[in-house]
């Protein structure tokens, strides 16, 4: 079972090939943004958006489309913005508009607005309880607790219907998170046996397609790298000045490291030095993996116990575009973990699903599931004891 569609490469040359016929309709450039966005082709899904948005900038298609490419690469979001009140100027029911307004909603602390967001979208959409259960987070951050217990309990409840009874359906690893969250920890817990145990399928169950066959075994190595000991896991913040100046002190102590993508930057300044080695490297990004591939085949060669955990849609990448070569064969070095939607949290059907919110946090679910005794975080608070540094040393930071 692949994630990206096999045909995902024809898929763009022939979106490619409309374009070159048809360079003034916004519909070809919209259908080329789309399909580079299937193969995580964050430049051609972003040139493409924004050509359609030129050539019609009222086409709602193209504000939508150009707007969430923006706000997705994580650069553009300040631009995208206003694109998104245009957009629900024009489509005053644009889902998508109603979504992502709602993000920069609460980031403002605009909670009034957040909830006149949601509950538009609820009225597009009704039967979403993540819907609800934002209305019920703005809600608690305004104080007013009776409305956001009464939103969560509705959004528990959303999470069963005929057609998927609980513990079935997408939404059933939710259920027992919404009930704690509207006052009922009993009901929750209760929820989470039956999720867990009287599924008949369990947590340990690793049959999913989406996992490859050494699952348990590979499991089984991750935890053996840890062994109950403690976990550090380095961040790349302006902290991580104050930490290295201080790694000699890391020296006598019994730890397993952990970090993420940039990685050598980690043993460079920090492990090297003390003449150790990253253990374990969380990587979500394939152009982060093909930037640092020769990186990871001399740590994998010089580390026999270095583990690089990846989510699965990268196998299925790595196959359909020819590489990194380091991701196609079987390999001790490979986690595979799955974060392809945003369904949370793991379910017994899914046991392996981590949030896609971030890099930190598929590292830190990758952390627990390695059972260590303590885990510490190093270099994510962004301050060195609650002083922003006036300028970044280097790149590190930056």
């Amino acid at each position: 079972m692949s994630i990206i569609p096999e045909d995902a490469l024809e898929r763009r040359a022939a979106a490619q090939e409309a374009v070159a016929q048809r360079p003034s309709d916004p519909a070809a450039w919209i259908a080329l943004s789309q399909a580079c966005q299937v193969l995580v082709d964050e430049e051609g899904t972003l040139s493409a958006a924004r050509r359609a948005f030129e050539l019609q900038p009222d086409n709602i298609a193209a504000i939508r489309q150009f707007a969430a490419s923006l706000f997705q690469s994580g650069y553009g979001v300040v631009e995208a913005r206003p694109l998104f009140e245009r957009l629900l100027v024009l489509a005053p029911d644009d889902a998508v508009a109603l979504h992502y307004l709602h993000y920069f909603a609460m980031s403002d602390r605009d909670y009034r607005r957040a909830i006149d967001l949601s509950e538009a979208l609820a009225r597009v959409h009704p039967g979403d309880p993540v819907t609800f259960a934002r209305i019920a987070r703005a809600h608690k951050l305004m104080g007013n607790s009776i409305a956001a217990t009464e939103h969560f309990a509705r959004a528990a409840a959303l999470c069963a219907n005929e057609h998927y009874p609980f513990p079935d359906g997408p939404y059933a690893p939710l259920m027992p998170v919404f009930t704690a969250l509207a006052g009922d920890p009993a009901g929750s817990r209760k929820l989470s046996r039956e999720l867990c145990q009287e599924s008949g399928l369990g947590l340990a169950d690793l049959s999913n397609p989406r996992y490859p066959d050494d699952m348990v075994a590979a499991i089984v190595r991750l935890q053996e790298r840890v062994a109950a000991r403690d976990l550090f896991i380095f961040g790349f913040g302006p902290s991580l000045v104050e930490i290295t100046s201080r790694r000699e002190e890391l020296r006598s102590l019994e730890f397993a490291s952990m970090t993420l993508s940039t990685f050598p930057l980690i043993e460079d300044n920090l492990l090297r030095p003390i003449g150790r080695r990253v253990d374990i490297v969380c990587m979500t990004h394939p152009l982060v993996v093909q930037n640092y591939a020769a990186a990871i085949r001399e740590w994998f060669s010089a580390v026999p116990t270095a583990i690089l955990t990846l989510p699965v849609w990268l196998r299925a990448f790595a196959a359909l575009t020819g590489g990194p070569d380091s991701l196609l064969a079987r390999s001790d070095h490979l986690f595979w973990f799955d974060c392809f939607s945003e369904d949370l949290p793991p379910s017994p059907v899914n046991p392996l699903h981590f949030p896609a919110v971030n890099t930190l946090m598929c590292a830190f679910s990758v952390a627990l599931l390695a059972r260590p005794r303590r885990i510490f975080l190093f270099g994510f608070d962004g301050q060195i004891r609650g002083v922003d540094p006036p300028e970044p040393r280097s790149s590190v930071f930056q």
